[in-house]
């Protein structure tokens, strides 16, 4: 069987039996995939200090059959980001935009879009960016990335521009922007976007990922985009953020001001 090589970044790992590991990753030419690291609590060399999570890796694999497992035989440490396993607030967030991607990607169905921001979202923190403002760039953009992209520009009943003096909100259910005026069908609970919010999320939006750690995103914008998409994702996946009551306990210390 032929060995391949790609780069993955590492999005959760499990033990399977008394000596092998299961090993979730991102690549950005096979997608998530899942392979098994044969023998890799016993090894002293091909793995050792290497499986963890968030760590990019340049792996060697053999294909599973019939599209299953992949095997593992060899991985190479790439990158560790030791340092998102050393403060706990860079730690949830690497956590909760790990979760979100093992959401928002099916199996060996390659998007290099989400891998590269995935990647971006990980040297940011590593770099010292402030990590609730990194989660929300990273939350939109993964939005956009997965073809779920709210429009910011208008409201979507009235079809009117954003204009200073109204407030906004995003429609858990349908992702659409609504006005004051026309939210009297969203739930009363919605939190509301300023306008000086949705400036920074549409250029947000458009930005270069590779300029996008330019954005000066204020502290504010940050707490109501985490929320606000925080509601909308929920609805999308049917299904509960596992990592948010750890993002949401960042949010109520302050550490994003």
């Amino acid at each position: 069987m032929i060995s391949r090589r790609t780069s993955g970044i590492v999005l959760s790992v499990s033990d399977h039996g008394e000596s092998d590991k299961l090993v979730t990753f991102l690549s950005p030419d096979i997608g998530r995939a899942t392979g098994i690291a044969k023998g890799a609590k016993r090894s002293k060399q091909r793995f050792v200090n290497k499986l963890e999570p968030f760590s990019l890796l340049r792996l060697m694999y053999r294909a599973g059959r019939n599209g299953g497992l992949l095997f593992l035989s060899e991985a190479e440490l790439a990158n560790a980001f030791f340092l998102l396993r050393q403060r706990y607030d860079c730690f949830v967030v690497a956590m909760f935009a790990c979760e979100l991607v093992l959401r928002f990607t099916r199996e060996q169905d390659p998007d290099p879009a989400i891998f590269f921001l995935l990647l971006w979202t990980l040297q940011a923190l590593e770099s010292g960016r402030d990590p609730l403002r990194v989660a929300a760039l990273f939350h939109l953009r993964l939005l956009g990335a997965a073809g779920y992209q709210p429009r910011l520009d208008s409201c979507g009943l009235c079809t009117e521009a954003v204009r200073p003096g109204r407030s906004y909100t995003l429609h858990p259910g349908s992702g659409l922007l609504v006005c004051d005026r026309c939210r009297h069908d969203v739930p009363e609970s919605a939190p509301s976007l300023s306008v000086q919010t949705l400036k920074f999320l549409r250029k947000a939006q458009s930005i270069d990922l590779h300029h996008l750690d330019r954005l000066r995103l204020p502290s504010r914008t940050a707490d109501e985009t985490l929320l606000i998409l925080y509601r909308y994702t929920r609805h999308l996946l049917q299904h509960d953020i596992n990592s948010w009551r750890q993002l949401r306990g960042l949010r109520g210390a302050g550490a994003c001001r």
